[in-house]
């Protein structure tokens, strides 16, 4: 009886579980980079020196050790010297749905609360289906030590292999947004044919429980 329960379980560990590999839509999320020597650097709009990331506007501050990162070693200030906008390429497979996870702090250096926005679109030519949302921090009690990161999220259905997905600060002026840890995986969503094996197992774990108390 112990041996049935044990391939049991192992059956139902390998029916819950996609063993094939899934790469990820997003490349460096967390920003990492080449060692600044310095705080931090001031990127211009057009600038692509974030592997898989560009400024299409604005400025942003790329940080290496003003402050406490959320992961890795390096995080952005989504407004370097006036509002920035960074965009990254996201690789999806139509008919799957994803979830957009991201960590949001503040420059400490102003006591504001900080905004940001996010953008989903197929292109900037191509609105069908944008996703906006808008995210919020509360400034107060956080500083350079202690950031405050919030991970915020949300989810969207995928229509398109490819899409562009935007941050942008969402205030006048400098000291903004801190982004970090961006990550996107797709939602996972048992095929019916698992719920079918998974209760074929349940009924012959029962009928062998039931001749084994015989």
């Amino acid at each position: 009886m112990r041996t049935i329960l044990i391939s049991f379980v192992c059956l139902c560990l390998l029916l819950g579980v996609n063993c094939s590999a899934q790469a990820s839509p997003i490349i460096n999320g967390s920003f990492e980079g080449n060692y600044l020597g310095k705080d931090f650097v001031t990127l211009p709009a057009g600038d692509t020196s974030i592997t898989g990331w560009t400024v299409v506007s604005g400025s942003i501050d790329w940080i290496e050790s003003y402050w406490q990162p959320s992961d890795g070693a390096k995080s952005i200030d989504l407004a370097g010297n006036e509002p920035g906008l960074i965009m990254t390429n996201l690789t999806t497979e139509i008919g799957k749905t994803y979830r957009v996870q991201f960590d949001m702090a503040g420059n400490p250096d102003q006591g504001y609360d900080k905004a940001l926005i996010t953008l989903l679109t197929i292109s900037m030519t191509d609105s069908d289906g944008a996703v906006l949302n808008a995210f919020d921090f509360i400034q107060n009690g956080y500083n350079k030590d202690n950031m405050g990161w919030t991970t915020l999220y949300f989810d969207f259905f995928a229509t398109s292999s490819t899409y562009e997905l935007y941050f942008g600060n969402a205030k006048e002026g400098p000291y903004g947004a801190a982004l970090d840890n961006v990550r996107v995986d797709q939602a996972p969503v048992p095929e019916p044919s698992t719920f079918f094996l998974l209760g074929a197992g349940l009924a012959g774990l029962g009928a062998c429980c039931r001749r084994f108390r015989k």
